[in-house]
């Protein structure tokens, strides 16, 4: 074991557990209550950085269609030649880098929200009040003790005794949205979470070192202390995922993630996903996080079709790859309809392009939702328009629809869970915007 110690041992594990963390994923203290109901669960990806909505969603055509290319001369997106957008419903198209997005709207599994953001005295422009807000759930407030989806997990019922993976944090480390959840399981890569097994002799079929290794670990936390209780768990949690053999998964057919390219990292944490859910191991939620979305200089011309070249149309078009991927490989074992996908970022860009080809921090921005069960192939809310009078402070796509509603609405119809002032606090939901088959849990009003 060299000079392993206790505390080394929990820091550098990729798994993230607490001090106070259960002795396997999927327990958890707390007074009695009804166990979870249903196979569904969330992804929720959140671009991070501020991505530029206006152009993922532009307008091409319409009212809005001059003032957008007079504020963006350089990196308007086109409507016609090799980089036109892909057309959507009424007056808007897709970028020309989403293909595999567009074809999920198509299909009416894709809906696109217009003007996502936070109530108008909360707005800010802040990278890290923006994120907070939105991990937290709580606009205004950038401090908490909790997030949103660790609140739904509370709030929506024991965790049943079968559930080994209720929550997964797919990355290096978990979100904030996921504060105060002490069942999580953090992980970036199955491959490489083992210890070293590079041994011919064999015990009980196990490789001497890996034994020896585990043994040791195992010993070392046998205390009944806050850091024992987090060692024990982090160890039991190398052991199932050994036993899952995770990291041996095929997709299902026509299931393309990139292999390359930026999104190759998001690619591998997509498959992580699909490979826990296949294997019913009572997933609610799972995050995936995607940065590089603050494009302040050079953000790609609208007629720049090659992706090396146009920094934002690759970003793009690896979230688009892997999202199609991971719909198509759930699908592929008719497993599309437990799965919604949701899609934010902290705020959108400025409507005018700046003098550095780029755009700065802006506001109200599309939220994308994916699914079986999403009613797709449509655009909801309200696209507050590009002319003059329309902008928020003179700068920014307006704000029309609280994030936290399409929230809301995935909490409530997917997810089962009616306790939506504890998941949101303070917030007074309006109602849904349709974006699910049906609401049973409020068809009797909103009181």
């Amino acid at each position: 074991m060299g000079n392993l110690t206790r505390r080394s041992f929990l820091k550098g594990s990729t798994l993230c557990l607490t001090a106070l963390g259960g002795m396997r994923l999927g327990l958890r203290s707390g007074p009695a209550r009804a166990e979870w109901t249903g196979n569904r669960f969330l992804v929720f990806v959140f671009l991070r950085g501020g991505m530029d909505g206006l152009n993922l969603v532009p307008p091409i055509s319409g009212p809005d269609r001059a003032p957008y290319e007079s504020k963006r001369p350089t990196i308007n997106i086109r409507t016609s030649g090799p980089t036109a957008a892909l057309p959507l419903s009424g007056n808007f198209g897709l970028h020309f880098a989403a293909g595999g997005l567009h074809q999920l709207y198509q299909q009416g599994r894709l809906a696109i929200v217009h003007g996502v953001g936070f109530p108008l005295e909360f707005i800010s422009r802040s990278h890290f009040d923006a994120q907070d807000y939105v991990d937290l759930g709580t606009p205004g407030h950038a401090r908490g003790s909790s997030g949103w989806l660790a609140r739904h997990l509370e709030s929506a019922g024991q965790v049943p005794v079968g559930a080994r993976i209720p929550a997964l944090a797919s990355g290096s480390a978990p979100p904030d949205s996921l504060l105060g959840r002490r069942d999580t399981m953090t992980l970036d890569d199955a491959s490489s979470f083992h210890p070293n097994a590079n041994s011919g002799t064999q015990v009980d079929g196990q490789p001497l070192y890996k034994r020896s290794t585990m043994m040791t670990l195992a010993q070392m936390y046998a205390g009944s202390g806050a850091l024992d209780l987090a060692g024990s768990g982090a160890v039991n949690t190398v052991e199932l995922i050994d036993s899952l053999n995770l990291s041996s998964y095929t997709p299902s057919p026509g299931a393309n993630y990139p292999t390359s390219g930026v999104a190759a990292g998001l690619a591998n944490q997509a498959k992580l996903i699909a490979n826990i859910a296949k294997r019913d191991l009572g997933l609610q939620v799972a995050t995936l996080d995607y940065g590089g979305w603050d494009t302040h200089e050079n953000q790609g011309a609208g007629d720049q079709a090659n992706l090396n070249a146009n920094q934002y149309a690759a970003r793009v078009d690896g979230l688009s790859q892997v999202l199609s991927a991971l719909y198509a490989d759930l699908a592929g074992s008719q497993m599309a309809g437990r799965m919604v996908v949701v899609v934010q970022s902290e705020f959108g860009r400025r409507v005018r392009e700046n003098a550095n080809r780029g755009t700065d921090h802006g506001s109200g921005n599309p939220m994308l939702v994916l699914g079986g069960r999403v009613q797709g192939g449509r655009l909801f809310g309200t696209f507050g328009g590009l002319q003059d009078g329309q902008l928020f402070q003179n700068e920014d796509v307006a704000t029309t629809t609280d994030s936290r509603r399409v929230l809301s609405e995935i909490v409530a119809d997917h997810l089962g869970n009616a306790d939506l002032a504890s998941v949101f606090p303070g917030y007074a939901y309006p109602g849904p915007l349709g974006l699910m088959p049906g609401d049973p849990i409020f068809a009797n009003g909103f009181d």
